[in-house]
């Protein structure tokens, strides 16, 4: 933890979205709803979001396929200030955690 994320967390701010070391990204974990298989999906801050009016700040529209049983699940996902999410919707699957991903993968 850095200086400036321990001086957030004594003043109560959260922390950003986790980048998984890239700048520009922000992670979506997703759960396949016919075979179950966590998997992540990558969304660039730069060209993916954009700004609607909604329930937060930025709106992400993906399709998203896992490589197990190629189940296409469509996401649709607002996202405030911070690229927290605030309002998702996913067919044919899940959002989780990014505890329950890792959770998920093989040892």
């Amino acid at each position: 933890m850095g200086l400036w994320d321990k001086l957030r967390k004594a003043l109560g701010g959260s922390a950003p979205a986790k980048t998984q070391g890239d700048p520009n990204a922000v992670w979506l974990y997703l759960r396949c709803g016919r075979c179950g298989t966590a998997y992540r999906v990558r969304v660039d801050r730069r060209n993916d979001l954009s700004r609607e009016d909604g329930p937060g700040e930025f709106l992400v529209r993906k399709q998203a396929m896992d490589n197990k049983c190629f189940q296409l699940m469509e996401v649709e996902a607002w996202f405030d200030a911070n690229y927290q999410i605030v309002s998702s919707e996913v067919s044919v699957g899940e959002l989780i955690t990014e505890e329950e991903y890792k959770a998920a993968q093989p040892s």
